[in-house]
């Protein structure tokens, strides 16, 4: 007889375990019949069954046809005829059963892992055996209508294939097609069901679930796409994906208790804010916004965002309706279902990147002052370095006067590299989520540190695309903070003696040639708008002048991440110096 091969033991566990998870969660969701329809639902001949069951180890045979009883005889005859046996007294439910198990073990043991038989039979093992019925095509068109009426009565899973090889049309849409037509016509919700197929990954079936609903116009509570291909490699894959749908509809429950819970909370915040008397009001959202250079509305949203908090937290604990849903969801989250081909979530990176950075667009368009976590790009020519802001908030306030308190004149700039080896994060910190893809990793290094003249990067905070371009003789955007108005004219009252350089630099018509000449020499010689690290020049612009770097403010990273980041820098411009070894 064969021997067992290796993974084939490991996977009777991974079934077991699966097996097990699959029962709570069709517990959970009050299933009490699930209905597999799929061409492999047909039925077998003993001969076949005999030969497969001689094919395989004792060792797998003995789970998949426990009706042959323990120990299984080692010699060849005998098992045949004890397998003959227990086959006459098998049930057509069980013979179908059974018959899927042996043969598709020993397919398995043969290498044949995509057959589709063997994926039906990792179904037919996960699935309790007591609430299984197992359909082909044309049974299904028989029974539906009684299938159907039980369902008034009665939970079911129906799992359908989505193509069925042996049908005559080939349609690649029957599947959905079924599942649309179940759902449409079920005025009890009894009917879940699940759409298996070959041609989604794990990783696409989150995508592919969206598409087919929106498609089908069918509920994502009620139905899922479960990638056939891949139970075998995996089994809890079905049993996490049948988790999801467990969740779904509570989940959904959640969402719209907690946007009623979060609308009275803004209404309440709001009225708490009216109720404010006038006194309160101009002292904290006039004088001390004053005082701080800050904007008053900001100011009057904090107060908001303050009453919002309190009272969401207060609507929440009160009558326990979210923390009862809570409960039903982390009954059914608790079961394990861990598994290595878990499908990507659609969104959450985007998120989470969505909470940790603040967009170009909103940041510039909106003026926002100039802040710790704020991310420069080396814009122009080749390269499009990028760097981010390392200085202490309080002083990069602008004040009334538009002055800062105390006056800074250079700040520290880390330059953003993509971490390509180990080295790379050496006296570096990551940038979480920078980048669009999870595959790449993101560094801010604390070794390769510019210090930049504030000057510069203020003039991001006036150009709604957030390049650093100053108009000599315009004035501040109007939508900009007043304290930023004042920074405007600090601006021009800084650039002023180098304005009046370079008019004096710049060849008039008179001159002779030789001074025109010495003038370009002088100018180059002067440089007088390049910094150390942005290059800077006077342009023109429909006859207006203007002074612009290569220096453009692209996004910023939250405030807790950037505070973070500060005190990395810190501590590695603060780390012990010793002597160095003499040993190497």
């Amino acid at each position: 007889m064969t021997t067992i091969k290796p993974g084939l033991a490991d996977s009777q566990k991974a079934i077991a375990a699966s097996q097990k998870a699959v029962g709570s969660i069709l517990e959970a969701l009050r299933v009490d019949c699930v209905i597999n329809v799929d061409d492999a639902n047909k039925e077998f001949a003993v001969e076949d069954v005999v030969i497969a069951a001689l094919a395989i180890d004792t060792a797998l045979l003995a789970p998949i046809f426990p009706e042959l009883g323990l120990p299984l005889p080692e010699e060849l005859d005998i098992l045949t005829e004890n397998v003959t046996t227990a086959w006459r007294d098998l049930t057509p439910e069980n013979k179908l059963r059974r018959g899927k198990q042996v043969i598709a073990a020993a397919r398995r043991q043969d290498g044949k892992v995509d057959d589709d038989l063997v994926h039906a039979s990792i179904l037919d093992q996960i699935i309790p055996e007591g609430k299984l019925v197992s359909l082909s095509p044309e049974q299904w068109e028989q029974e539906k209508s009684q299938r159907i009426l039980d369902c008034t009565t009665q939970r079911t899973l129906f799992l359908i294939d989505q193509v069925f090889s042996d049908a005559a049309d080939r349609d690649s849409q029957a599947g959905i097609k079924i599942i649309t037509s179940l759902l449409k016509n079920d005025a009890t919700e009894n009917i879940f069901c699940g759409l298996l197929t070959h041609t989604v990954t794990p990783e696409e079936q989150p995508e592919e679930w969206e598409s087919l609903s929106k498609k089908y116009r069918v509920s994502r509570d009620r139905f899922t796409v479960i990638p056939k291909l891949h139970l075998i490699e995996d089994p809890m894959l079905f049993a996490q994906i049948l988790k999801v749908t467990a969740l779904s509809s509570d989940l959904t429950n959640f969402k719209l208790k907690a946007r009623d819970i979060l609308g009275e909370a803004a209404a309440n915040a709001a009225k708490r804010v009216e109720d404010l008397d006038i006194y309160a009001l101009e002292r904290i959202v006039l004088q001390v916004s004053a005082s701080e250079g800050l904007w008053e509305p900001d100011m009057l949203f904090r107060l908001h965002a303050m009453f919002h908090r309190m009272e969401s937290r207060r609507l929440a604990y009160e009558g326990g309706a979210l923390e009862s849903i809570a409960a039903k969801l982390r009954k059914v989250s608790g079961i394990p279902t861990k598994c290595e081909l878990l499908p990507v979530p659609l969104n959450t990176w985007s998120l989470q990147r969505e909470e940790l950075y603040e967009l170009d667009e909103h940041v510039n368009n909106n003026h926002l002052p100039l802040e710790l976590g704020d991310i420069f790009e080396k814009a122009g020519g080749n390269s499009q370095k990028k760097y981010i802001l390392l200085a202490q908030p309080c002083d990069l306030m602008v004040r009334q006067s538009g002055n800062r308190e105390p006056t800074l004149s250079r700040v520290p700039l880390a330059e953003i590299v993509l971490a390509e080896d180990e080295k790379e994060h050496y006296y570096a910190d990551e940038m979480p989520y920078f980048d669009k893809s999870p595959d790449r990793k993101w560094l801010a290094k604390f070794r390769r540190i510019k210090f930049v003249h504030i000057c510069i990067l203020d003039l991001c905070v006036f150009n709604e695309d957030g390049v650093a371009k100053l108009f000599i003789d315009a004035p501040a955007p109007d939508s900009i903070r007043p304290t930023w108005k004042e920074r405007h004219k600090y601006l021009l009252r800084h650039w002023k003696p180098m304005l009046d350089l370079y008019d004096l630099s710049q060849p008039k018509e008179k001159d002779s040639a030789e001074t025109k000449n010495a003038k370009k020499a002088i100018a180059k010689k002067l440089n007088l708008f390049d910094d150390d690290l942005f290059k800077g020049g006077i342009n023109e612009e429909n006859g207006a002048k203007y002074i612009q770097y290569n220096c453009k403010r692209i996004g910023r990273l939250s405030r807790e991440r950037a505070m973070g980041l500060l005190m990395s820098f810190t501590s590695t411009l603060g780390r012990p110096a010793y002597d160095r070894d003499f040993v190497d």
